[in-house]
């Protein structure tokens, strides 16, 4: 095994991590969200849901494009910053 494919299984490695945070940080705050809507009856269930839309859309925003769209201008087969 070559230092480039040790290389490779540490980036899977790395990014299948990031992706279990990624889930984990989500389920915390709907989790939040569903204790916060509880004890306040709803009172702020409006503020609550656009908050969980925002932190959504930043989400996405930090992956910076779908795949795809990173896919466009390279050779098909050929991995990023390879």
């Amino acid at each position: 095994m070559g230092v480039l494919d040790k290389f490779r299984r540490w980036v899977w490695r790395v990014e299948e991590r990031s992706n279990e945070l990624e889930y984990r940080a989500l389920d915390t705050v709907h989790d939040v969200e569903d204790e916060l809507d509880e004890r306040t009856h709803g009172r702020f269930y409006d503020a609550v849901e656009k908050a969980d839309e925002e932190s959504e859309e930043l989400l996405e925003r930090l992956h910076l494009d779908d795949e795809d769209e990173a896919d466009e201008g390279r050779p098909r087969g050929q991995t990023p910053g390879v």
